[in-house]
């Protein structure tokens, strides 16, 4: 379970942006920020250290004239989020077999 040790994991935010882009693939900045219900400065600085990881692209795309930042989990943001979930259900696994053990 290394991969819970990880400095990335360190914030539950990054979490929030890995686990929300796994299932949708790609995001509006306003409307992550919105799923999220986080400020930009705190979800520009998060979205930039996964991007320096490589988990995410930051690309600006032009939506009815304007532009938008779109956010994109890389493969490897969509390996490193199976990997953790990964984690965690063996964690789950093992805190449910210490309490079988515990009620016998």
């Amino acid at each position: 379970m290394e991969i819970l040790a990880d400095p990335l994991f360190s914030s539950p935010i990054r979490i929030g942006i890995l686990l929300a882009l796994a299932g949708i693939n790609k995001i509006t900045f306003s409307e992550l920020q919105k799923f999220l219900n986080i400020n930009k400065s705190t979800l520009s600085v998060n979205l930039k250290i996964l991007e320096n990881y490589g988990l995410v692209e930051i690309k600006t795309k032009i939506f009815n004239d304007r532009p938008r930042e779109v956010i994109i989990i890389t493969k490897k943001g969509k390996e490193f989020v199976e990997k953790y979930l990964e984690a965690i259900s063996k964690y789950k696994e093992m805190i449910e077999n210490q309490d079988k053990n515990d009620n016998k």
